[in-house]
Parts: C-alpha cells; sequence; structure tokens
C-alpha cells in the first residue's frame, strides 16, 4: 500500500505547489500543454512502479526512481518538482534495507544529481548570487539543506530497519520460547510416565506375583489339604483387593479431578486418593508377604520423623520389588529385612536366601525393570543401590541408601 499512498501523496504534493504558486508560471504552462501533463503522470506512474520491487531489488529500485526523477527534471518547467515524496520515499526505502557500502554509493548519486539541479535552479533566480556569500554561499546553503534532508531520511530508515529487526528477533525468541516449553512439557510428561510405569511395575510385580504363587499352590493342596488351601486362596484374595486398592490410587492421580470413575458398580471410589505408602507402611507389607516364605525377619529402626515423603516411599518400594523378586527367584526362602534411619541417611537392606540347587531358583519372566527401576529412584533422591549375590552366592542383597532430606547435592554426580 505505502506506494500507492506516495503516489497520492506526490500528487497532492504538486498540487499544493502548483496551486500556491510556488513554481512561478509552472501551472499556466502545464494547462496548456496536456502531453507535458500525461508524461508527469507516467512518469509518477513508473517510480511507484519502481518502489513496488524495493523489497527484492532495493539499489535497482532506488535508482530507476533516480533516473525517472532526472527525466521529469528535465521534461518540466520548474526542475523542482522533480523531487517528489516518492523520491523521498526511495531514499529512506533503501536506507531500511540496505547498509555499507552498496547504501551510500548509490545515495551519493542521488545526492550529486539533486544537489546539481538545486544549486542550477537557485542560481537561475535573479540576483540569486547577489547575497552573502555569492555564488559560494548558495552552492553551500543548498548543500548544506540536501545534507540535512538525506541525513534525516536516512535516520528514519535506519529507525525503522532496527525496529523491524527487533521485532523479528522477538518474535524468533518467542518461537524458541514456545519450542523449548513444548520440550519441557515433553520431558515432564515423559518423566511422569515413567513414574508411573514404575509405579505400576512395584503393584504388578509384588501383589500379582503374590497372588499366582498362591493360587497355584492352593490348586495343588485342595485335595490333600483343604484347610491350606482355603488360607492360601484368601491370602491371593487380599492381595487381589489390595492390587486393586493401589491401582485405583494410580488412576486416581492421571484422571481429572472433577470425573468420578469405578471399576464397576460395587467397587466405586471417592475422588480423594489414599496417601502414598511410607516406612511406617512396611511392617503391613511384610505381614502381607509372609505367608510366601519359610521365615521373615525384621529390624525397622524409624526414630526420625521428618524424613522425606519421597524418601520414604522409595524405601517402601524397594522392600516391596526386594520381597517380590525373593517370592519369584527363590520360593520359600528365608527374608530379612533391615531398615534404619539415621541422622541424615536411610539404609534399607533385604536379603534373602537362595536354593542350594541353582536349578531351584526360578528363571524371571518380566522384563527386569525392577531393579533398574528401583536404582533409578534412589539416584533421583541422591542416593544409591546395590543389588547382588554373596560372594558363596547362597543370598541375594539389596541395599539402598538415601539421604534423608532426598535432596541432590550440585557436586553430586547421579550414578549411571
Amino acid at each position: 500500500m505505502l506506494p500507492l499512498e506516495m503516489f497520492l501523496a506526490t500528487l497532492v504534493y504538486a498540487g499544493f505547489q502548483l496551486s500556491t504558486g510556488m513554481v512561478g508560471d509552472t501551472r499556466d504552462e502545464l494547462v496548456r500543454s496536456p502531453t507535458l501533463i500525461a508524461v508527469g503522470i507516467a512518469a509518477l506512474l513508473a517510480m511507484t512502479a519502481a518502489t513496488c520491487v524495493r523489497r527484492s531489488f532495493p539499489v535497482v529500485s532506488y535508482l530507476s526512481v533516480v533516473a525517472i526523477s532526472v527525466a521529469l527534471i528535465l521534461v518540466l518547467p520548474d526542475r523542482t518538482l522533480g523531487f517528489t515524496p516518492l523520491y523521498w520515499f526511495a531514499i529512506a526505502a533503501l536506507a531500511i534495507r540496505v547498509t555499507g557500502p552498496r547504501l551510500f554509493a548509490p545515495l551519493a548519486v542521488g545526492l550529486i544529481l539533486e544537489t546539481v539541479v538545486s544549486v542550477d535552479t537557485r542560481l537561475s533566480f535573479p540576483d540569486a548570487a547577489a547575497g552573502p556569500g555569492g555564488t559560494i554561499g548558495v552552492v553551500a546553503e543548498q548543500v548544506v539543506n540536501l545534507a540535512v534532508n538525506y541525513t534525516v531520511l536516512i535516520a528514519l530508515g535506519k529507525y525503522i530497519a532496527r525496529n523491524r529487526a527487533q521485532e523479528l528477533e522477538n518474535e524468533a525468541a518467542l518461537r524458541r520460547a514456545e519450542i523449548e516449553h513444548r520440550q519441557q512439557l515433553d520431558a515432564a510428561l515423559d518423566n511422569e510416565r515413567k513414574a508411573m510405569a514404575r509405579e505400576l511395575h512395584d503393584v504388578a510385580a509384588h501383589h500379582l506375583t503374590g497372588m499366582l504363587i498362591q493360587a497355584k499352590a492352593s490348586k495343588t493342596l485342595i485335595p490333600s489339604n483343604p484347610e491350606q488351601a482355603r488360607e492360601l486362596l484368601t491370602g491371593a484374595i487380599g492381595h487381589g483387593q489390595r492390587t486393586l486398592d493401589s491401582l485405583r490410587q494410580i488412576v486416581g492421580i492421571l484422571r481429572p479431578s472433577d470425573t468420578a470413575y469405578s471399576f464397576d458398580t460395587d467397587l466405586s471410589f471417592d475422588t480423594d486418593t489414599a496417601p502414598q505408602p511410607m516406612i511406617s507402611d512396611i511392617a503391613e507389607l511384610i505381614e502381607q508377604s509372609r505367608i510366601s516364605f519359610e521365615r521373615v525377619e525384621t529390624s525397622i529402626v524409624a526414630d526420625k520423623e521428618d524424613t522425606d515423603s519421597a524418601v520414604q516411599l522409595t524405601c517402601y518400594r524397594v522392600v516391596q520389588e526386594a520381597l517380590s523378586n525373593a517370592r519369584v527367584h527363590a520360593p520359600n526362602c528365608v527374608v530379612r529385612v533391615q531398615v534404619t534411619v539415621g541422622s541424615s541417611t536411610v539404609e534399607v537392606t533385604v536379603t534373602n536366601t537362595m536354593p542350594s540347587d541353582e536349578t531351584e531358583q526360578r528363571e524371571s519372566t518380566g522384563q527386569g525393570f525392577g531393579i533398574p527401576g528401583m536404582r533409578e529412584r534412589a539416584a533421583l533422591l541422591g542416593g544409591t543401590l546395590d543389588a547382588g549375590f554373596s560372594d558363596d552366592r547362597t543370598t541375594w542383597t539389596v541395599h539402598a541408601r538415601l539421604p534423608v532430606g532426598g535432596k541432590i547435592s550440585r557436586a553430586q554426580e547421579v550414578p549411571a
């Protein structure tokens, strides 16, 4: 739209000069020569067309406007009519898009041209050289005026260019911020998925494994020992109910707060979710698992009350995973669970005996996420977790060491 606006501004500018008599008898000459008017309008349209390509070819556009202005100056009776708002607009447009020698070389051509024409026009007036300084004064006056005009137009162009560059930079920064925010959001969602996967694994590995083992054992005992089979089935039902409760809790974290869910009509649950298990719940966890082992020994010393909740949850999950692994790989073994909360660290040790005959050791049918998941949990809290056989391969030990506050030091390197 700007070239068209400049064309209209040029027509207004020329009309103002002609109507006020600023260009002498030029108006009368134009009225008597329709051809001259047509040539002038054609020249203005050509300059308007030249400014339309200023974005792709700024130097060519400017030089074209200069050439047309020269032709217009040579044709019109008054040379000052050749310098129009379109010409001034071309100077500013060139300054917006061009810098360095590519800017000053074409501008020098236009400046020299306008200086020569302006001085020649000024000296054509009677007694023009009779003023202060004579001809030199006239030349100096015109040079100063044109230098000021060009300086203002170039400064205007550079100001517009700087604002446009700042606007583009702000848009680019906004796009980068949006991309970074999207990446952070994706990373947060990915971490949340991993956390929920670990929670689901812990629930499934512990409770469902116990259910299957007790159900299989009860199946073999039904003919010979119905009472013990009934006890095992009761335990399996209890594991199933706890599994369902845990799954409800995990799914409840994911669902919208204003949405009511139920697994079936008889097992609906409230929108409030149960609290995460803590160190104090480990004793109940052990009691639930005791039927799967020959003997379970416990030692839980937790006098410190300000242990971080995430650390307590991790301690619970470590014991849960260790018991699940022992149930799968060393059924009917002897298990010892030791949890000690010190002044600065919490230590969890779960040791289970291994069958003397390696053929009796059951192979895992899982995906192997248990120990790596627990190790990752510990690392995220600034702790460590080790698991492995004893030297004589008669026992398997899981040992976790976690800071009470669960905060990672800046200087601490998280284990791989």
